[in-house]
């Protein structure tokens, strides 16, 4: 065999391997000669080596193709324009069922009873917030209460009579617009004695206990005085009652208890009532709740309103009032709006009909991997909250209709309206609910645009870290929150539980504190508190959260402004226009935006394939290219031909370049070959030197020992070992 490196056979010698080889190979004595010395080596890849790969090529070659496929994002993006019409009707439909059921006259209303019963105040001057003792509670009941229900007749005249107006129906009305619907009832729970037990200490001092309140604690016993049978005094279960747990303050109470009617309109009846259960110590020391509960009603607004004043009293001593007012909307369907809004509730129960349809379809395609997209999941909520409202919607409908229909069939003489009352705020919740996602799926149908997508990517990449990062920020603020309600808790309001003192810290974040309340506390503690807080909460770690969005945020603007947009709203809408004005013959031609090349398009795709900034001003003024017109096909075939016929001569010339490049690497890689084996030869002989070196001293070191040995007459052994150093 010749020495002559066979080039021409199959074993790839024609051609340098490609980069990606170099890089995952180590380079032999000859392989290295594709790679040395040459920007190759280190797998930089040099500008339109490779023509066929070029983006500017595939922008120039595919210009016609990419309108062929226009039909194809068109499809994508009328797919994309009717889903987001459609959830805009859904939007608009469950906006305009949510918001029926508030209006301003709702909070008018309400803030008029509400000042009515807590804002007046006693002849001692105190109001219904600052009741603080039983003797307040028996206050409120015989002035500021008897005040607000009982309202004399504005006139009794013989106009009146004449004109039938029936003083008995006036006297029940408050502010003579809103009827008293039946009995105005006080209720009150009690706890047994015994029910806790003083510590041994000082249990020869305290006879009596009364715990807390709780379910298993009431006290059920009748305590009638001598010789009455009252119902007052004796004890009515929830169902009897028709009534459902309250939360308060302190406690969540049973629907059961003592309950004392009032009159419906005889105000003198009602204080003597009051003034009975006083003398008869109605209220004692194992008392725990009193609720006075009513519902009035006003026909200009088709609105009723259920009020429940509340008073807790814990084992503590004192009294905490609670006023619950629920301004509703009960009668439906009487105007021309209110059939107007049942005809949205039955286009929203169509809507859902139609989503639930879509959606199975969906999972039915797609299987296990529907819930791996975020969208899909906020559909499946958006779903299941519309199909809870419109079961809430039916029940409360026919909770308010069968209580109402009661109501009328006793006369007004009774008015429990709790189930009513629960079933309508959960509606609202739920409706609330269902807006708020179905707001927050617009994100969904405006993320196809890269400066709308912005919001979203920068969440979603950021998410990891922000989640990271949310552990150490919240083992932090649950630090400062626990230390705040032990050192705090039984001095400040704002801390005096733990569920108090979280929120109070986030208030503080948001500049709502009060520093000289933690000064008072603990002069020491309480600065020190408030300053590291303030610190490492607010300064450090809140920063740091806005730090990781920022920084996330820059990623994504850079990254989405190197990508063009996913589909050309501009131009679809643009188009779309153009057709509806020829349809009213406003014009003749629908100008064809897609044959048109955007200035920027072109100037980011040649930038991408190298082309530097001179480069492309002299092709963009050669051609006459602006950056405020659009390119039209002549001047963009001209471009096209003549950026094919450049790729050409780049391709040739890399072609040439590329063969030279491949027989100087080979070349160098003979020389190196040789310069190697050469090298070589030099260690072989230098090494068969030293072996003969080492030789010829052996042979002179045993001359010299046995001519020693012969001049001393000692015989030596035939055999001797020696080490060289």
């Amino acid at each position: 065999m010749s020495g002559k490196i066979p080039y021409s056979s199959s074993e790839g010698y024609d051609n340098p391997p490609p980069i990606t080889e170099a890089l995952s190979s180590p380079p032999t004595a000859l392989q290295a000669e594709e790679f040395v010395g040459d920007s190759y080596g280190l797998g930089v890849r040099k500008r339109n080596t490779n023509p066929e790969d070029a983006p500017i090529k595939k922008f120039a070659y595919g210009a016609h193709d990419s309108i062929k496929k226009s039909d194809d994002k068109k499809v994508s993006l009328k797919s994309a324009l009717k889903d987001l019409i459609s959830h805009f009707i859904f939007l608009v439909i469950v906006c305009i069922i949510a918001f029926s059921t508030c209006s301003s006259a709702t909070y008018y209303f309400t803030n008029v009873v509400n000042n009515l019963f807590t804002a007046t105040t006693a002849p001692s001057g105190n109001n219904f917030a600052a009741i603080n003792g039983m003797d307040d509670v028996w206050e409120y009941m015989n002035n500021q209460l008897m005040a607000g229900l009982y309202w004399s007749p504005l006139t009794t005249n013989e106009t009146d009579i004449s004109l039938g107006r029936n003083q008995s129906s006036e006297e029940a009305m408050i502010f003579y617009e809103n009827r008293i619907l039946g009995k105005p009832r006080i209720r009150m729970l009690k706890v047994t004695n015994k029910s806790c037990s003083v510590v041994e200490s000082f249990a020869r001092e305290i006879k009596a206990c009364y715990s807390n309140y709780e379910k298993g604690k009431e006290d059920r016993a009748p305590f009638s005085p001598d010789g009455y049978e009252l119902d007052a005094f004796t004890y009515s279960t929830a169902d009897e009652l028709e009534n459902s747990d309250l939360w308060g303050a302190m406690a969540t109470y049973g629907g059961g208890g003592y309950v004392q009617e009032l009159s419906e309109t005889n105000k003198n009846e009602s204080m003597d009532s009051i003034a009975f259960l006083k003398a008869n110590r109605w209220i004692d020391r194992g008392t725990r709740l009193i609720v006075i509960d009513f519902a009035v009603y006003n026909g200009n607004l088709n609105l009723f309103s259920v009020i429940k004043l509340m008073f807790e009293l814990p084992a503590t001593g004192g009294v905490i009032p609670k006023a619950q007012f629920n301004t509703l909307r009960l009668i439906r369907y009487q105007s021309t709006y209110d059939y107007f809004i049942g005809g949205c509730e039955a286009a929203f129960c169509v809507l859902v009909i139609i989503l639930v349809i879509k959606e199975v379809i969906d999972i039915w395609n797609t299987r296990f991997s529907y819930l791996n997209k975020f969208w899909n999941v906020i559909d499946l909520v958006v779903i299941g909250l519309s199909i809870t409202c419109i079961i809430l919607s039916l029940r409360r409908t026919n909770l308010a209709r069968s209580r109402i229909n009661k109501l009328l069939d006793k006369g007004l003489s009774s008015s429990p309206m709790d189930d009513v009352v629960n079933a309508e705020n959960m509606y609202n919740n739920i409706a609330a609910l269902l807006l708020f996602f179905a707001w927050i799926k617009v994100f969904k149908y405006i993320s196809f645009n890269k400066t709308m997508n912005q919001l979203s990517a920068t969440l979603s990449r950021s998410a990891k870290d922000i989640g990271g990062f949310a552990v150490m920020f919240f083992v932090f603020f649950f630090a400062y929150a626990q230390f705040g309600y032990l050192v705090f808790g039984t001095q400040i309001q704002d801390y005096s539980t733990f569920y108090d003192a979280v929120f109070a810290l986030f208030r503080t974040i948001l500049g709502d504190f009060d520093f000289h309340a933690l000064e008072r506390a603990n002069r020491v503690l309480g600065p020190i508190f408030f300053i590291t807080y303030v610190f490492f909460v607010f300064f450090v770690l809140l920063n740091m959260f806005l730090a990781i969005i920022n920084d996330t945020y820059v990623e994504v603007k850079a990254e989405l402004a190197r990508q063009p947009d996913d589909f050309q709203v501009a131009s679809f809408v643009s188009k779309s226009w153009y057709r509806f004005l020829r349809a009213i013959r406003l014009t003749k031609e629908i100008p064809n935006m897609e044959s048109n090349i955007d200035f920027d398009a072109w100037k980011t795709a040649l930038r991408r394939s190298g082309y530097n900034a001179a480069e492309i001003n002299e092709k963009f003024t050669k051609f006459e290219v602006q950056s405020w017109k659009e390119m039209d096909n002549e001047r963009r075939d001209e471009l096209e031909e003549e950026l094919e016929m450049e790729m050409r001569e780049r391709e040739k010339r890399a072609e040439q370049h590329r063969s030279i490049n491949v027989i100087s690497r080979r070349v160098e890689g003979i020389e190196t070959a040789i310069f190697a084996i050469a090298s070589r030869i030099e260690t072989v002989a230098g090494r068969l030197k030293t072996v003969e070196w080492d030789k010829v001293r052996i042979h002179e070191h045993k001359n010299l020992i046995n001519s020693q040995a012969l001049g001393s007459g000692v015989k030596t052994p035939p055999q001797d070992n020696f080490k060289m150093d």
